[in-house]
C-alpha cells in the first residue's frame, strides 16, 4: 500500500511520448489509489475519489509496522509526508508534463518541453521552484497516431485550480507559451512571441495561455489562493485565461493571487492579482489606481499603494437553531 510506504527519492527522471489516453494524464502523475475491495487488491491509475482511505498520500511512517497498527486507513493529516521530485523532465506528452491530485509536493528543477500543459497541481499544498516550461520548442511534434483525437494539443504553461489550493511558484521561466494574436499583445508584441496554429506539426491551440485559472466551481474557493515570486516570461503570447469565459462563477469572481515582486503583473512591486469580472468590480476595484487586465480578465492592485493592503477573511455560518 503506498499509504504505508514512506517516500522514495525522485531525482533525475525523464518521461515522454505518453499521456495521450486521458486529458489530465501526466507523464509524471501522482494521485491514483491502491486499495483492497474485500479480498481483491484494486488499483485506480487515474483520479481517485476514495479520499476517506487517504489513498492518495504518502505517510511519514509505516502504519503497518510496530509500534503502529492501523494498516487500513492510511495516515492522519499530521503524518502525511510531502513528496519531493527534483531535476526531472517531461516532453512530447499529449496530456500534462506533471500532474498531481495528491497535493503536498515540492517540485524542484522540473523541465517541460512540447507538452499540452506543462504542469497542473489539483490539490492543496505545492511549492514549485526553478521550473522551466517551454511550451513549444519549434520542433515538429512527433506524437503517436490518435494522440490528439477529440482535443487540441494546447501548448499552455500552468493552470491554477480553484478549490482548496495553496500553491507557490518561485524562480521559474515560461518560454514560447500562449497563443500569438493581436488581441493578446499587451505584454509582448514581437512577431515570434508564443505560438500559433499556422503549422499543424508545431502548432498550439488558439486558447493556449501561459497561466490559466480553472473557474468552474461555485463553492470551496479559498482566500489567498496562490503566490509567485521571480517569474520570467520569455517570448510568450497570451498570458492569462479563465477556463469559463461565458459564465461568471463564484471561483471566477473570487480569483486572487499574491504576486510578491510584481514580476507577473509587470508592475515590479508587490501586487494582488484579482478577478476582473464585471460582477466582482465593486469587490476588487478598490480605487482609481487599480489596473484592469483584459486577457482573463484580471485586476492588478498595488499592495503598497497607500495603506499596506492584504487579503481579508470573512467566514459566515448558518445558526442551526433558527
Amino acid at each position: 500500500r503506498p499509504s504505508t510506504v514512506t517516500g522514495l527519492t525522485l531525482d533525475g527522471n525523464t518521461a515522454h511520448s505518453t499521456g495521450w489516453w486521458w486529458k489530465h494524464a501526466g507523464a509524471f502523475y501522482f494521485g491514483g489509489s491502491l486499495y483492497y475491495n474485500g479480498d481483491k487488491l484494486e488499483y485506480n491509475p487515474g483520479r481517485s475519489f476514495s479520499f476517506e482511505r487517504d489513498d492518495c498520500h504518502t505517510c511519514k511512517v509505516n502504519n503497518c509496522a510496530p509500534p503502529y497498527s492501523d494498516c487500513v486507513y492510511g495516515c492522519p493529516q499530521d503524518e502525511v509526508d510531502w513528496l519531493r521530485i527534483t531535476n526531472s523532465k517531461a516532453f512530447l506528452t499529449a496530456g500534462v508534463g506533471l500532474n498531481s491530485w495528491s497535493g503536498q509536493m515540492e517540485v524542484i528543477g522540473f523541465e517541460s518541453h512540447d507538452n499540452s500543459l506543462a504542469m497542473e497541481a489539483l490539490s492543496g499544498g505545492f511549492w514549485i521552484n526553478n521550473l522551466l516550461a517551454v511550451c513549444r520548442t519549434g520542433e515538429s511534434l512527433g506524437l503517436p497516431e490518435g494522440a490528439t483525437n477529440n482535443r487540441p494539443l494546447e501548448g499552455s504553461g500552468f493552470f491554477w485550480y480553484d478549490t482548496g489550493q495553496e500553491h507557490i511558484i518561485t524562480q521559474s521561466t515560461f518560454r514560447n507559451c500562449g497563443f500569438r494574436s493581436n488581441k493578446y499583445n499587451q505584454y509582448d508584441s514581437s512577431a515570434t512571441r508564443g505560438c500559433d496554429d499556422s503549422n499543424t506539426s508545431k502548432a498550439c491551440y488558439s486558447e493556449s495561455s501561459t497561466f490559466g485559472f480553472l473557474t468552474h466551481s461555485d463553492e470551496f474557493t479559498p482566500e489567498i489562493m496562490q503566490g509567485t515570486r521571480d517569474i520570467t516570461f520569455d517570448n510568450c503570447g497570451r498570458r492569462f485565461k479563465f477556463t469559463m469565459d461565458k459564465l461568471e462563477t463564484v471561483s471566477g469572481r473570487g480569483q486572487n493571487w499574491l504576486d510578491m515582486d510584481g514580476s507577473v503583473s509587470g508592475l515590479n512591486e508587490p501586487t494582488i492579482i484579482a478577478s476582473g469580472l464585471e460582477l466582482a468590480k465593486d469587490w476588487w476595484g478598490i480605487d482609481d489606481q487599480v489596473v484592469y487586465e483584459p486577457q482573463a480578465p484580471l485586476r492588478f492592485i498595488k499592495k503598497n499603494n497607500g495603506p499596506i493592503r492584504s487579503m481579508g477573511h470573512v467566514r459566515m455560518s448558518w445558526d442551526e437553531s433558527l
